[in-house]
């Protein structure tokens, strides 16, 4: 008898690489100046500015103000590159995760008067009346409804410059540090938006005082670019749709899992590895596109599914929280995917193509070894009516050789070579591990013989959820 066990430990431990930072120094007279950049998830981080002290008399002799001004960017242009040279880069470390972009800064110089600015707010649709409709449109949306009614505001704006890929647009707010927070709740309400990596602001800086501050996004394609991204994607998507919509919203979620698994590898060679694109054109993704990818296909049939951020066995990771008949459930596309642990070709001959174990689960069971990130509140997933084993009638209560013998005869007589059972608790896992395996009563139900007379099985065990997965 041949038997053989998953890696039970999905993956190692990341490791980070220390990047040097840059510092550029701008001089203006109310004008942009220290221009800071973002990545999606990335904690805001301020690089460093020097700004020229404004006038103190509000009329000066103009060849006096030049060379004012001319003295502070000789200055300045010194202390960039003394910082620039002490500077240390180390080389990245080989890992097995997608290597988080650099912060990167773009130096910008601005003169724009804030007439000007608030013309281009206007032109893009953000005034008082525009702004109100732009507030009730997206009501709904999980993230914008934890926002406070300053946040909601500065929401809508962003999401406005993003929707139309616009550049330098005025906000409502001064206050750099809520930045973050707000374009992560627009990007995690919006799957659409794919292309993205990221934003930068400028701000307007008199006497150490912020007076205003302009946002824009970090643009991956230009406008025709992304219309023909779209283009593809609807075509995929509309073609999905006709073969996963179920009976209930159960048997949606249930497909869509599928389907992605199926339809994805995961892997780091996607350039869109943190966006829908990954998976709906180029078939291979890591966890934010998987996320993303599940929330845009549920979204599109009315299921309502949110992105959750946080980290699994300490590690930066997302997933999705569903909502079914009115009750909230985890669902890890990632690690449904064999092929995100399994990266032997030996370990995977015969494996189940698709883990079901993290489809539809509680708070209680994902806290196992997932952990959210706390900016934001989460439902409480405590429903178990829709977990994918209860209601496939694989939830076992104890070790039951007549029910056991269905399930195994149930999957003989649809094809199938796999069967994954649920046990109610640790206990039951250990009354099954004991019967099935310790004391081989699995080829009472399962197995394949072999020409030397034995039988053979494999099996993987997850005592964090209580599952067991056999397959011949």
């Amino acid at each position: 008898m041949t038997k053989k066990v998953k890696k039970s430990e999905y993956y190692n431990r990341r490791r980070r690489m220390a990047a040097a930072v840059l510092v550029l120094v701008c001089v203006f007279c109310l004008s942009g100046c220290g221009v800071f950049d973002f990545l999606e998830g990335e904690s805001a981080r301020e690089i460093d500015e020097i700004t020229q002290e404004a006038a103190e008399e509000e009329i000066r002799e103009e060849t006096e103000r030049e060379a004012q001004e001319k003295e502070i960017q000789a200055a300045s242009s010194r202390e960039v590159s003394e910082e620039a040279a002490s500077a240390e880069t180390l080389p990245p470390e080989p890992q097995d995760y997608p290597e988080v972009e650099e912060n990167l800064v773009e130096e910008k110089e601005s003169s724009i008067s804030r007439s000007d600015l608030e013309q281009k707010r206007e032109e893009i649709g953000l005034t008082e009346a525009g702004i109100t409709g732009l507030l009730e449109l997206q009501s709904g949306n999980y993230y914008f409804k934890q926002l406070d009614d300053a946040g909601k505001r500065v929401y809508v704006e962003m999401y406005q410059i993003l929707t139309l890929q616009a550049e330098e647009i005025l906000l409502s707010t001064i206050d750099v540090e809520v930045l973050p927070g707000i374009y992560q709740a627009v990007i995690n309400d919006h799957p659409e938006f794919f292309y993205l990596s990221g934003y930068t602001y400028t701000r307007f800086v008199r006497q150490d005082e912020v007076k205003y501050i302009t946002f824009s996004g970090r643009y991956l394609y230009d406008s025709e670019e992304v219309a023909k991204r779209q283009a593809l994607i609807d075509a995929v998507v509309d073609a999905k749709a006709v073969e996963l919509i179920g009976n209930d919203d159960y048997e949606t979620v249930k497909a869509v899992y599928e389907d992605l698994i199926l339809s994805t590898d995961y892997s780091m060679e996607s350039p869109d590895n943190q966006n829908i694109c990954s998976v709906f054109l180029d078939k291979k993704s890591v966890c934010n596109g998987y996320a993303k990818a599940a929330q845009y296909l549920l979204n599109y049939f009315g299921i309502p599914c949110i992105i959750v951020n946080g980290t699994a066995l300490g590690n930066p990771h997302a997933w999705n929280i569903v909502e079914i008949d009115g009750a909230y459930y985890h669902m890890d596309v990632t690690w449904g995917d064999p092929s995100y642990y399994s990266k032997d070709t030996e370990e995977k001959a015969g494996a189940p193509d698709i883990d079901y174990s993290y489809l539809c689960l509680t708070t209680a069971e994902i806290s196992k070894n997932h952990s959210v990130d706390a900016e934001f509140a989460f439902p409480e997933c405590t429903a178990m009516h829709n977990n994918y084993f209860v209601r496939e009638g694989l939830y076992l209560y104890g070790y039951d050789d007549g029910l056991i013998g269905e399930i195994f005869a149930a999957a003989r007589e649809r094809g199938e070579n796999t069967v994954c059972v649920k046990a109610s608790s640790i206990g039951v896992y250990q009354e099954l591990y004991d019967n099935l395996i310790d004391q081989q009563k699995i080829f009472d139900y399962f197995g394949t013989y072999q020409s030397n007379g034995e039988y053979k099985i494999a099996y993987s065990g997850n005592e964090d959820l209580c599952t067991i997965s056999f397959w011949e």
